[in-house]
């Protein structure tokens, strides 16, 4: 399979636009449209729909499919390649969410690089994506915040984290510390810190009041604080990595659980990459041992 038509296919998956793609990869959108035509043709797949006055382009579900595929065989041919020139020693494919690689181990993968001949490839993920590649063998680690059963994988913890509640000094008064019990859930921004962290927080708040919102995403917090008397509870990580000096941190009566960091791996992980695989959990194990209000497990 040509790699230059899958690689224009994998940028219109990402632009969804051929004007974009041809921008970006330097060629006419006469090439893109044919590069596409090609890989349908030998494919005997659709993989996108074409509709005159349409704004963009959309997928197919079996474009949509077939773009994963894409993006592991490209993976795959630059690691071969790699391999046979011997300029690295071996590829580890990483999975991560993204509030772990942004606001704790943002060093990490330097201080990795620095002191190991590796290759990584490091992708973000939510944490049942990264569960479903350890089983299908598309990544060799992944590190998350909680965990979900798998026959296939093993979850060791990392590092424990504390929870503090966050509030604008502008718009709230929340003092240094703070009893949740007495805390309107109405004026909460709700995000999601795992299993434990859910039972602990529905056992102390009216569960027959709703938040101001629910976020998957840490980073429209601050935005959001700006609301008169509003909080959210975020770990110290995420409130150092947003440098406001608005926000205020309040520690929390009864003291949260911690938001724990899980390594996974395979539990059968291939011989080959063993050695790797222990290297990574070792540095990772030395990195957040030199992190303050971290808690090494």
């Amino acid at each position: 399979m040509n790699l230059e038509i899958l690689e224009t296919y994998v940028n219109v998956v990402k632009t969804r636009s051929f004007t974009k793609t041809a921008e970006s990869m330097f060629i006419s959108q006469s090439a893109v449209s044919n590069r596409l035509a090609k890989l349908e043709s030998e494919l005997n797949v659709k993989l996108v729909e074409r509709r005159p006055g349409q704004k963009g382009i959309s997928l197919t579900r079996k474009g949509e499919e077939f773009a994963e595929f894409a993006k592991r065989y490209i993976d795959l041919e630059r690691q071969v390649l790699d391999w046979s020139s011997g300029s690295v020693t071996e590829v580890l494919r990483v999975s991560s969410v993204i509030s772990l690689t942004h606001h704790v181990l943002k060093g990490f993968y330097l201080e990795l690089l620095t002191n190991h001949r590796l290759s990584i490839t490091l992708s973000t993920h939510w944490t049942d994506r990264i569960i479903s590649m350890l089983e299908n063998r598309e990544a060799d680690v992944g590190i998350c915040p909680r965990v979900f059963y798998s026959r296939y994988v093993e979850a060791t913890p990392i590092f424990d984290e504390p929870l503090y509640l966050i509030s604008s000094k502008s718009v709230s008064n929340y003092p240094d510390q703070v009893d949740l019990r007495e805390l309107k859930r109405s004026n909460e921004i709700y995000f999601d810190w795992g299993p434990r962290f859910v039972e602990w927080h529905d056992r102390l708040m009216n569960p027959l009041e709703l938040p101001i919102m629910v976020t998957d995403t840490t980073e429209i917090i601050p935005d959001l604080l700006r609301l008169p008397n509003s909080f959210s509870i975020v770990p110290t990580s995420i409130f150092k990595y947003y440098g406001n000096n608005d926000l205020h941190l309040s520690r929390i009566l009864p003291k949260p659980p911690c938001r724990t960091c899980y390594l996974l791996k395979p539990k059968d992980h291939q011989t080959q990459k063993e050695d790797e695989i222990r290297k990574f959990e070792a540095e990772l194990r030395r990195y957040v041992s030199s992190l303050p209000d971290i808690t090494p497990l």
